[in-house]
């Protein structure tokens, strides 16, 4: 074999290798059907992700005292298909705030890793709030972008990334 056809099936195998951890690998277990973090998802989530969250939080009532995302340890108000809900509701709970944070953010991570079903980063923050919540949508949209520093037109890798 000569030095060229070395050079580009190594070349040929780099690509291969970068495609293949690109692109996460996913089960099913959030309200995306995926969950990263066995797949290398990160488990240090980027401060812009934080940030939205924490808006997302501010706005769906987390630290109101005895609301439902606080009693559920909620923070964005997240159904998922198969864990426990609240009783009385359709939120699920979680076992403890840290659990729900986590739950918050690999949700918006599957939407940077472009993951998401429902979700991509070419939407604005109204687009999103017509699927995340089904009220007062465009309340949702301008809060979370207030306590995001953003605009609700403002769109998703602007804010995410």
């Amino acid at each position: 074999m000569d030095k060229q056809t070395k050079i580009i099936i190594l070349i040929g195998g780099g690509v291969l290798v970068l495609s293949w951890f690109r692109k996460p690998k996913a089960t099913v277990t959030t309200s995306e059907g995926f969950d990263l973090s066995a797949y290398g998802g990160a488990v240090s989530y980027p401060q812009p992700i934080k940030t939205f969250a924490i808006a997302i939080a501010r706005q769906e009532g987390f630290y109101v005292r005895d609301s439902i995302p606080a009693r559920a340890h909620n923070p964005g108000d997240l159904k998922i298909e198969g864990k426990p809900t609240l009783p009385g509701s359709s939120i699920t709970q979680f076992a403890n705030d840290d659990e729900g944070w986590n739950a918050l953010y690999r949700q918006l991570w599957i939407i940077v890793t472009g993951s998401s079903s429902r979700y991509n980063l070419d939407m604005s923050i109204e687009e999103m709030a017509r699927t995340w919540t089904a009220t007062q949508q465009n309340e949702w949209a301008s809060n979370v972008a207030m306590f995001a520093g953003a605009t609700p037109d403002m769109k998703l890798w602007q804010v995410l990334t």
